[in-house]
Parts: C-alpha cells; structure tokens; sequence
C-alpha cells in the first residue's frame, strides 16, 4: 500500500473489464508482514482480495494486466471510522450504561456484542447506499 497525495494506493491485477467497470484481484498484507519478526509470531495476514473499480479515463485494459487502485484517503479515514471507531464508540456506551442499570457485567457484556451485532446488521442492510460514497479508481503503474 502507498500513501501520497492524499490518496491510498495498491496494486493488482486485472480480473474482468466491462466499460468503465473494472474487477481487480490485489494481495492485501496486514502492517504484521513488513515485520522482520513476522515468523516469531502467527498474525501474519496476507489474503486476496476482489475490489470493483472505476476506470473513467477509459485506460485500455486486458484481463492480467498489473493496475494501480486508488481511493481518497478522505475517503479511507471515513471507512476506518464507520467500521471501526462508531461500532467501538456504541459498544463501551450501551455496555457503560447496561452495567449502571442493572450492575451485572454479564449482561451489560452481551448487550454492548448485541449492540454491535446490530450495528452491523444495518451497516449491511445499508451497504448499496454506503458503496455509491466509495469509488476506487483504476490507474496504470508508472513503470
């Protein structure tokens, strides 16, 4: 992954192209995998991934292809923050206030999981909505 210009970065590779609709495969590695020490311990995560993207300056593509996809890193931060920092945020109240209602933890504990079960379940019902915000673009690597 790079980082410049405000915009996020990876690389990959060409899957399927129709117009302006682009399917990329990219290697995507945790911060873990950079790591020296990276066999000393087992979170070592490195997977493929599928991401659809736009190609809107009509680039020539064929399938194989090694293509560079870009994303706002705006864009970037809000993801993190919808999918990371508010699930966080609801948990610690709905457990805060589950354990000052009833004083047991047991239950202020599967309320504040509920919670974020639920939280999920409308980030996935709302997922069509979410995606139109994101849009990644593809690019040509500067070889």
């Amino acid at each position: 992954m790079q980082k410049n210009n405000d915009v996020v970065s990876h690389e990959g590779i060409v899957q399927f192209v129709d117009g302006e609709k682009v399917i990329v495969k990219m290697t995507v590695s945790s911060a873990c995998a950079g790591c020296h020490a990276r066999h000393l311990c087992s979170s070592l995560d490195t997977r493929d991934k599928q991401v659809e993207a736009e190609n809107p300056y009509r680039l020539p593509l064929e399938v194989g292809e090694k293509v560079t996809v870009t994303l706002q890193e705006k864009l970037a931060m809000k993801a993190v923050i919808l999918c990371f920092l508010i699930p966080l945020i609801v948990m610690l109240v709905v457990f805060i206030l589950l354990n000052n209602l009833t004083n047991s933890e047991l239950v202020a504990s599967l309320g504040s999981l509920g919670s974020i079960a639920l939280y999920y379940f409308v980030v996935w019902l709302f997922r069509s909505k979410i995606a139109r915000n994101y849009s990644f673009i593809v690019t040509k690597p500067l070889d």
